[in-house]
Parts: C-alpha cells; sequence; structure tokens
C-alpha cells in the first residue's frame, strides 16, 4: 500500500546570498550522533542531482550549481527516518556568466581557500540525525522538521530546519529552502561581522540552500 508523506528537506544552494534574502534561516543546533536505523528501507538518492545555488550581494548577483556524489535517505515504519548525501565541491557551476574568462575567474575563487578550499576539501554531507512531524502543514506547506550534520571545509556544524516530502512505495521527492550562517563554515570573505569596513562590498553571510531530489528504492 502507498503511503504519502510531506516532508522538506533540501539542499542546493545561494552561496552567499543578498543582505534582503527572504529563504528562512535554518537554526543552528549540536552536532549529534544519528540514531540507528534498523531494518530501514533504502532509498537511493539519484546520481550527480544538481543543487541550485543563488549568490547575492548588494551590487549584483551569481548562480550556479553543485551536484551530489552519492546518498540515500532510510524510511522506518513509513516514515522518513534518516540518511545522507554527498556534495561534490569541485562540481560547482556559474550558469549567469557568459564571458569564460569572468566564470573562469570566479570559479576559481569560489573554489580556493576563500571560499570552500576544493582542493583540501573536495567533498561536503548532510547526515540526517533528527526527524519531527508537525501536527498540521505550516503555511508553506512543510511537514517536518528536519535535524542534521552539516560539513563544509571539514568544518560538522549542526542544523534544523523545515522540508516537505512525497514519499511513495518506490519514490521519495524531496523539496526545501532554507538559508545558513556561511561563517560558521570558516566562509569569512567579505562578511560584514568580520569586516565592517566593506561598505557596499560586503556579501551577507546567509548562503541560501534549495534542495530538489529525487531518490528511489534500492
Amino acid at each position: 500500500m502507498q503511503k504519502l508523506f510531506f516532508l522538506s528537506l533540501f539542499f542546493g544552494a545561494t552561496l552567499f546570498s543578498s543582505c534582503t534574502n527572504t529563504n528562512q534561516s535554518a537554526e543552528s543546533t549540536e552536532v549529534t550522533v544519528a540514531a540507528a536505523s534498523e531494518n530501514a528501507e533504502v532509498y537511493l538518492i539519484n546520481a550527480k542531482t544538481p543543487i541550485r545555488w543563488l549568490g547575492k550581494k548588494l551590487t549584483g548577483e551569481h548562480y550556479g550549481t553543485i551536484t551530489t556524489s552519492g546518498g540515500k535517505l532510510l524510511v522506518q515504519d513509513g516514515a522518513l527516518s534518516g540518511g545522507q548525501f554527498e556534495l561534490d565541491m569541485n562540481s560547482i557551476t556559474v550558469l549567469d556568466l557568459k564571458d569564460p574568462d569572468k566564470n573562469a575567474d570566479l570559479l576559481d575563487h569560489l573554489k580556493s581557500d576563500d571560499f570552500f578550499a576544493t582542493a583540501t576539501h573536495p567533498q561536503g554531507q548532510f547526515e540526517i540525525t533528527g526527524v519531527e512531524a508537525f501536527t498540521a502543514p505550516d503555511e508553506k506547506g512543510n511537514t517536518h522538521f528536519i535535524s542534521g550534520n552539516l560539513t563544509l571545509k571539514g568544518i560538522v556544524q549542526g542544523i534544523r530546519f523545515p522540508a516537505l516530502v512525497l514519499l511513495s512505495e518506490d519514490k521519495i521527492q524531496a523539496k526545501a529552502t532554507f538559508s545558513i550562517d556561511r561563517t560558521l563554515w570558516d566562509i569569512r570573505y567579505r562578511s560584514g561581522k568580520f569586516f565592517p569596513e566593506l561598505g557596499d562590498k560586503v556579501i551577507n553571510d546567509q548562503i541560501g540552500i534549495t534542495l530538489d531530489v529525487e531518490a528511489t528504492k534500492g
């Protein structure tokens, strides 16, 4: 028998996000260990799922994608119970810059130590550590809170955010939109928190993340 559950999960991404970012900010939480999911059903996240990012500053914006390099979601007793996925940080693309030289310059900068340090930290990861169902969907249609550990640049931080997931017998579709404070992962480039003298050259600390993933039963 098919069961439908709505949950919102997500990873995709405004990397720099603007000072007027309206994405709901994820709550910072303690880093915790994921509970064991005995006899859980495994749903494999489709390989190379693109995660979209949008970065804004006072004087403009850029956008592109990052892709997953593997992952799974776990279902137990008819409900999402856990899971994890990896991010290929070297897969970052910039889609708005059509000039090849400018595009390459921005890509190099995103991969540098100013941002994601992909030479030394080529993989990011998100691991689900908790799932809480709402008694009723919120005004945006979210039905669960997702808690988990997000790793970027080798730094692990706990986050919690609302999400929506459609679960059937053989597939899960999951979506979510939220933002995180990039400085918690030591991404301080042009942060007004650390460099208040930058004026209109500031890049907002909030990174907007948007995820739209599909996982099929393994």
